[in-house]
């Protein structure tokens, strides 16, 4: 689910993303075919057990070897920007053999228990710190750890603040029931029969959320037959931030699920299912932001006292995952590389992933007088408010701002705003004031059409540009942009310029 949410929001960004799935027992294959994603299948091999040094080799029906065999045949044959690996069972030796195979590789992870040989290492675990993965990771890896980094899907950010509203006079009368996966111990039943000998206020409502291959439904339904409660089955939801905005009380595993409660700050009592839950579980429980049944007779009592705890963990959890981390993740990706067929390499380095003194520059170039008289806003930003900005940009995937490098020399700044993917797009450009190299506005402007036509898939740029700019409007024009009107804003006569994406 976790790969799914991120998958969603580079589709929606104009980029093509395919699964290598293996076909275990509970898949969601059809679920990702469902959301428009092409899935490359490998077979089950029934009927072996695999055994490696890992911990969790076990889970992957082949051992590494054959695993990257099965892979690298099928990325062979096309090129590949990134890779990204979600599994326990597969470490440095996997990732060794895949290098030769993709630009880049990030790995998703929440163990820290064994190496990795990556680009990107993201933990979205709350209170995961640095020095877990610092022995692990090579020196250049860029460790993306918490659950602001969490990985949901965009009906969380839709739901999240009617569901903190409703939570301001809590009260309890819808339990929510979800154990995740499929459930293969049966967890959502043992919860469900121990809710016989719980007294719940007699208008709860018990939604309960399991998988339709879930090999327990049948069971769960005849127990839940026996609770003097309105009782609800739904299996395969697709709004599962509704169902969350609109419960009161939530029972569920230590698993990603986690972050989605959290960002609906709904309150939950948590078991842990799985060895891999216990480090999240203690942590959120010892921060006070779940109350933890390390029992399931422990549900009774802490339904009893709901009334007690309730507020205070909803305000607690709402504050560690915003449910942005898609954005944070995407931004963290989306440093680029151009050829141009005039100039050469061109690196479009992101904003949000770029060095302190970096950083420091890009300010020192927005302030620096030939620039900054060009601007609509003609002040000098404060360091502050571009740290603020810088910020809110790894939030952002309409806004892009690219540092801009040639031959490893900064060349200047271009940034896009108002993103229409396969339609239009805002374009803005400045070349670096310290920097004295011949064509470097051509370099920037090639740069951005073949960012904006090819990558972001627009079919035309519009620019804003002052009209005493006489310069600029020249060097636009001869670019091939065409003048659309002229307004005025501000006090301040503005031409607005248009160029087409010219057809195959």
């Amino acid at each position: 689910m976790r790969c799914l949410a991120l998958a969603n929001i580079l589709k929606n960004n104009n980029i093509n993303v395919e699964f290598i799935c293996r076909e275990h027992k509970g898949n969601l294959i059809d679920k990702i075919r469902l959301s428009g994603f092409y899935v490359h299948e490998l077979d089950l091999l029934e009927g072996v057990e695999y055994y490696g040094k890992l911990s969790h080799s076990y889970m992957l029906g082949a051992t590494q070897k054959q695993d990257a065999n099965n892979c690298i045949n099928i990325l062979k044959s096309q090129e590949n920007d990134w890779i990204v690996v979600d599994h326990y069972a597969l470490d440095e030796n996997w990732h060794y053999k895949l290098r030769p195979y993709c630009k880049r590789i990030m790995v998703i992870d929440d163990l820290a228990d064994r190496k990795y040989q990556c680009d990107i290492l993201l933990d979205q675990t709350f209170g995961r710190q640095k020095i877990d993965y610092l022995p692990l990771v090579p020196s250049g890896c860029e460790l993306l750890l918490g659950s602001k980094y969490a990985l949901l899907r965009s009906e969380f950010i839709q739901w999240r603040g009617y569901s903190l509203r409703r939570r301001f006079r809590p009260q309890f009368k819808r339990l929510l029931i979800n154990m995740g996966g499929v459930d293969i111990n049966n967890i959502t039943g043992k919860v469900v029969k121990e809710l016989q000998t719980c007294i719940l206020p007699r208008e709860v409502h018990i939604i309960i959320v399991m998988r339709g291959k879930s090999p327990h439904l049948e069971n769960v339904q005849d127990i839940a037959n026996s609770l003097p409660y309105e009782v609800e089955i739904k299996t395969d939801v697709c709004n599962m931030a509704e169902i969350m905005a609109n419960a009161d009380i939530a029972i569920g595993a230590s698993g990603s699920s986690t972050w989605e409660r959290c960002c609906m700050g709904l309150p939950t009592i948590q078991i842990i299912i799985a060895k891999n839950q216990i480090f999240l579980a203690k942590m959120l429980e010892s921060y006070g932001l779940v109350k933890l049944a390390t029992e399931i007779n422990e549900i009774n009592s802490l339904l009893s006292e709901s009334s007690r705890w309730m507020g205070k963990i909803s305000r607690k959890s709402s504050k560690i995952c915003s449910g942005t981390g898609v954005f944070k993740v995407y931004n963290k990706m989306s440093n680029y590389k151009i050829r141009l067929d005039k100039f050469g390499e061109v690196e479009l380095r992101n904003y949000v992933n770029l060095s302190v003194e970096e950083l420091a520059l890009i300010l020192n170039m927005r302030n620096h007088v030939q620039v900054k008289k060009w601007m609509k806003s003609q002040g000098d930003i404060s360091k502050k408010e571009h740290i603020e900005f810088i910020s809110n940009l790894e939030n952002e995937t309409s806004m892009l701002y690219f540092l801009v490098k040639h031959k490893n020399n900064i060349i200047g700044s271009i940034n896009f705003s108002q993103i229409s993917i396969n339609n239009s797009v805002e374009f803005g450009i400045y070349t670096n004031p310290f920097a004295r190299f011949k064509g470097m506005g051509s370099v920037l402007e090639l740069t951005a059409s073949q960012y904006a036509f090819v990558e972001l898939g627009v079919k035309e740029i519009n620019l804003k540009v002052l009209s005493k700019n006489e310069r600029a409007i020249n060097f636009y024009k001869k670019c091939g942009y065409k003048i659309i009107e002229k307004k005025e804003i501000k006090h301040n006569s503005m031409i607005y310029m248009k160029k087409e994406r010219v057809s195959q």
